[in-house]
C-alpha cells in the first residue's frame, strides 16, 4: 500500500519536473533521476 502511493508521488513528481521549465538545468534534471530511481527502488524492492 505504501509502494503505491510513494510510486504515484514520484510518478506525479517526475511530470511536473518535465512540465515545469526552470532555470537551473541541474536541478531539474537531478530530480528527475532521483525520482525515477525512487520509483524503480518501490516496485523493485
Amino acid at each position: 500500500m505504501i509502494n503505491e502511493h510513494l510510486v504515484e508521488i514520484l510518478l506525479a513528481a517526475i511530470l511536473v519536473s518535465n512540465t515545469y521549465d526552470k532555470d537551473q538545468a541541474a536541478i531539474k534534471w537531478g530530480g528527475i533521476v532521483i525520482a525515477v530511481a525512487g520509483v524503480a527502488t518501490a516496485l523493485l524492492g
